[in-house]
């Protein structure tokens, strides 16, 4: 068996201008927001709020947990799972899904000025984040929540682990008490219309490269 015959699906999308023009700009967009947008302009604006924690009830119930490892380590897991899906299942689509989660974080960049929400009293801060206001809404769970919609219908035992991973997730964040209970109830919300929205603003980038794919079928 030669093991390299399912690499030759890739060939058609590397050699194809308008998917790696695509790939490339999708990329840079996520990133600029990211590395720019967010660290650095956005950041600056977050340190300099004035700590004013807001009464949650729900906080106030629960125990504080050190749970760094899921705050801070397993979402690289997640991320990892879900690229190593993509390339493996469907790279003609990997600029679409870009989209998606560019658009998710475009939603909570734009949001976050407009709530100036700082952390809750007795915060377990995650060991590599130095940027504590980002609460609205909770990343951790809508990432999950995110990768969860897309892979439900296409790999349903995957998809229930990314499920499972939203309430990990969700629940890590709560018992760090590094986010509001409304930042993780609102994160599949948002998510849910982010997937809808993207599936309508990206249809036609959704099914754009699946000819490359199918012709080395």
């Amino acid at each position: 068996m030669n093991l390299f015959i399912p690499f030759k699906k890739y060939e058609p999308l590397l050699k194809n201008p308008f998917y790696m023009g695509d790939f490339l700009l999708s990329t840079g967009v996520l990133l600029w927001f990211y590395l720019y947008y967010f660290n650095v302009l956005l950041s600056d604006y977050l340190a300099q709020l004035p700590n004013t924690p807001l009464n949650d009830e729900l906080l106030n119930a629960l125990p504080s947990v050190d749970m760094d490892f899921i705050a801070s380590n397993y979402i690289y897991l997640l991320f990892a799972v879900f690229v190593a899906w993509a390339l493996i299942k469907e790279p003609q689509r990997i600029p679409f899904y870009i989209k998606l989660f560019t658009l998710m974080y475009f939603s909570k960049f734009i949001i976050l000025p407009t709530t100036a929400l700082t952390y809750p009293a007795q915060a377990i801060h995650e060991s590599w984040d130095t940027i504590y206001n980002d609460l609205f809404f909770s990343g951790h769970t809508a990432f999950p929540f995110l990768c969860y919609l897309i892979t439900k219908k296409k790999a349903k035992y995957l998809g229930y682990f990314f499920l499972f991973s939203t309430l990990l997730e969700a629940s890590g964040v709560l018992l760090m008490k590094i986010h509001y209970t409304i930042d993780v109830y609102a994160a599949p919300f948002i998510t849910y219309g982010v997937f809808k929205i993207g599936h309508d603003i990206f249809r036609k980038n959704y099914t754009a490269y699946d000819s490359l794919i199918n012709s080395q079928n």
